[in-house]
C-alpha cells in the first residue's frame, strides 16, 4: 500500500467488519463520501454526519444499495457547539455500540472579511473553531460511549501535513487580537488537530483504554474544500494536476487509520499514503499539547456556559 491506493484496497484486507459502528463527521462530500462508501462495504454500519441533512440523505440513498453494513444520516453543524451537544447525545443514546469515530469534516483558509476572521456561532475564529474545537468537544461526549463498546474502538483526525507550518497561539488562538491570515488559521488548526490526537493517545494508553487514535495527512485531493480559495487555488491545482488523488486515494489513509490491525500498538501515530510517518518536534510537544487540551476545555465550558445563559 502507498500513495496510489484506495480506499476500496484498503477496506479488502479486512473484508468483514459486521457488527460494528463508525461515525463520520463530514462524510457528505469529498473524502468523506468514500471513507464511508468503503467502511460500509465491510459491513460497517455508518453514520454520516453533516450540517445538511438533505445533502447527507442523498449521498446515503446513493451508497446503500452498494453497501453492505447500514448507512444513517445525523445532522450535525460543527460551526455550533450547541449542534455538537444534541448530535453527540442522539448518537450516544441511539448507537448500540461505536467504534470509529473519524473526525474528517474541515474548513481550508477563509478569506477574511473586513480584515477579520470569519466565526463560529460561539464566536470562535472558523477554522480552529470548526477544524478543533467541536471536533475536540464531539470527541469528549463519545468517547465513553466508545469505551463502553468493550473494544479497541479507533478516533482517527484528518489533520494535514500543513501543521508542520502551524503555530498554536494559546493566549490568542481566536484571532481577536493579533493579524489574520487565512494559512495561517488554517495551519494552527491542523496543528491542534495532531497535538490532539498526541495528548489523547498519551492519556487513553495512562487510563489503560484498549481505544487508539490517529492523525492522518490524507494528501492534496481535489475536493469542495478548497472551492472559495479563487484563482491562486485554480493555479495550485493545476500545477499539482500530476499529483492530485482521487478522492478514494484520499481516503485510503483514513481507512488504514481506522481497519489496520498493523496500527495496533502505535496509538498516537501519524499517517499517511497508508504508512505511520515520523512526526515533526511541534506535532508531538507534551506540554504544548496538554496545554492545548486544557486550553481547548477551557473555551468550550465558558461557550456551553454563555449559551445556558443566553
Amino acid at each position: 500500500m502507498g500513495y496510489h491506493t484506495t480506499a476500496t484496497q484498503v477496506i479488502q484486507a479486512r473484508p468483514d467488519l459486521s457488527g460494528q459502528v463508525a461515525v463520520v463527521t463530514g462524510g457528505s462530500s469529498g473524502i468523506g463520501v468514500e471513507t464511508v462508501r468503503a467502511l460500509a462495504s465491510a459491513g460497517i454500519d455508518c453514520v454520516l454526519c453533516c450540517r445538511n441533512v438533505e445533502a447527507g440523505q442523498r449521498v446515503a440513498a446513493e451508497l446503500q444499495p452498494e453497501a453492505v453494513g447500514k448507512v444513517t444520516v445525523q445532522c450535525l453543524d460543527l460551526c455550533d457547539l450547541s449542534s455538537v451537544r444534541a448530535a453527540a447525545t442522539q448518537l450516544a443514546a441511539q448507537l448500540p455500540r461505536l467504534d470509529m469515530l473519524v473526525l474528517n469534516a474541515g474548513v481550508m483558509a477563509p478569506r477574511a472579511v473586513d480584515g477579520k476572521p470569519q466565526r463560529t456561532a460561539d464566536g470562535f475564529e472558523l477554522q480552529f473553531g470548526t477544524n478543533h474545537l467541536s471536533h475536540f468537544y464531539l470527541c469528549k461526549l463519545l468517547l465513553p460511549k466508545m469505551k463502553a463498546s468493550g473494544s479497541a474502538g479507533r478516533v482517527v483526525v484528518v489533520s494535514s501535513s500543513a501543521y508542520a507550518f502551524g503555530r498554536i497561539d494559546l493566549e490568542d488562538p481566536n484571532y481577536t487580537s493579533r493579524t489574520y491570515r487565512p494559512w495561517d488559521g488554517y495551519n494552527q488548526s491542523k496543528l491542534a488537530n495532531r497535538l490532539f490526537v498526541h495528548e489523547l493517545a498519551r492519556r487513553l494508553k495512562e487510563e489503560g483504554s484498549a481505544v487508539k487514535a490517529f492523525s492522518v495527512h490524507p494528501g492534496i485531493i481535489k475536493t469542495s474544500i478548497g472551492d472559495h480559495i479563487g484563482f491562486r487555488a485554480s493555479c495550485f491545482y493545476a500545477l499539482a494536476g500530476p499529483f492530485l488523488k482521487s478522492p478514494s486515494q484520499g481516503a485510503a489513509t483514513t481507512v488504514f487509520g481506522a481497519v489496520s490491525k498493523e496500527l495496533d500498538d502505535k496509538s498516537g501515530a501519524h499517517l499517511q499514503d497508508c504508512a505511520v510517518v515520523r512526526v515533526a518536534q511541534r506535532g508531538r510537544d507534551d506540554a504544548v499539547a496538554a496545554a492545548l487540551w486544557s486550553k481547548s476545555e477551557e473555551l468550550v465550558l465558558a461557550a456551553m456556559q454563555r449559551r445556558c445563559i443566553e
